[in-house]
């Protein structure tokens, strides 16, 4: 294998454990291999708004692709952004004509692919009228229609998944004012789930999604769908990224477990799926690890730093 360059991983069932924590051993070989040079990149389907601290704060981990793709920003860390800006697309750096900065770091939006804003309303009106949550992320932030918040309690995750998505969504009253003149990034469709644990109204979902080609719908890992547009995939995103920075994919570790990393596991150099992952993302993988809570992102990465 050629020298690593880059790392990318998913996060929610892959980097983080289902407690939603980031181990010290995981965090440990991260920044072990971004010492060697590697640049880390979390890709996720969560806004940038929904990325924890501790994950955002990992040394080397300077680009998130969020939103499955729909999003990927650039962080500058406050030192830097107080005095100095910079053009991601030219590669140039010049001093900024403020000098009041700010002490907290900056994070630049350099790629955005959203859904189209009529057709994206159209599919929020459908949902809507059922019982699920159709929630939009916007400039890397997530909301909720204030009138489904209660379906959280019937959905059949974990009490750390649901108490992330209360806590990640601003809530919206009027729909059709909020999003009439703003740009989509992606739906997330979360399910409530009846007495025998079936998610509720997912026929009438699926109906509707198909009625929407130009869409692409995947799930995220905890039985939702999730919309974007079709040019929005966390593959097309890491090789963007990749391609920008002069790195080849066979220098690329990518680590994922759901339907919505299956772009980014076949397109690096080296895909490695979860051992919670569907079996379509490990037939898709190069080599299959243990499971978030077995730190399987830190097991592969410390086997690589042996050979």
């Amino acid at each position: 294998m050629k020298r690593i360059r880059m790392i990318g991983y998913d996060l929610d069932g892959t980097l983080l454990t289902e407690k939603k924590e980031l181990t010290n051993r995981t965090k440990s070989i991260l920044e072990r291999m971004a010492d060697t040079g590697a640049i880390l990149v979390a890709a996720t389907g969560r806004a940038l708004s929904g990325i924890p601290e501790d994950v955002k704060n990992l040394r080397g981990a300077d680009y998130f692709i969020t939103a499955n793709g729909a999003g990927v920003y650039r962080r500058r860390p406050a030192y830097l952004s107080k005095h100095m800006a910079s053009d991601f697309r030219t590669g140039g750096i010049h001093e900024s004509a403020s000098s009041e900065g700010t002490d907290e770091d900056i994070y630049e939006l350099i790629l955005e692919r959203n859904i189209d804003r009529t057709r994206g309303l159209e599919i929020m009106r459908e949902l809507a009228k059922l019982r699920v949550m159709p929630d939009p992320f916007i400039e890397g932030r997530c909301y909720m229609l204030g009138d489904k918040a209660y379906l959280v309690d019937d959905m059949d995750v974990t009490p750390q998944m649901k108490a992330y998505i209360r806590s990640s969504r601003t809530l919206i009253d009027d729909m059709e004012t909020f999003l009439s003149d703003k740009d989509m990034q992606k739906i997330t469709i979360n399910f409530a789930t009846d007495s025998s644990g079936e998610r509720i109204d997912l026929d009438e979902v699926l109906e509707i999604v198909e009625r929407y080609p130009e869409f692409n719908a995947v799930t995220g890992g905890i039985n939702n769908i999730e919309i974007s547009d079709r040019a929005a995939t966390k593959g097309d995103a890491m090789m963007w990224l990749a391609e920008r920075l002069g790195i080849d994919r066979e220098q690329i570790v990518t680590f994922g477990d759901s339907e919505n990393d299956i772009t980014m596991i076949k397109m690096a150099g080296t895909g490695v799926a979860m051992g919670n992952a569907l079996d379509e993302v490990k037939a898709a993988a190069d080599a299959v690890t243990q499971t978030n809570d077995d730190d399987g992102v830190a097991i592969y990465l410390e086997n690589i730093c042996r050979e």
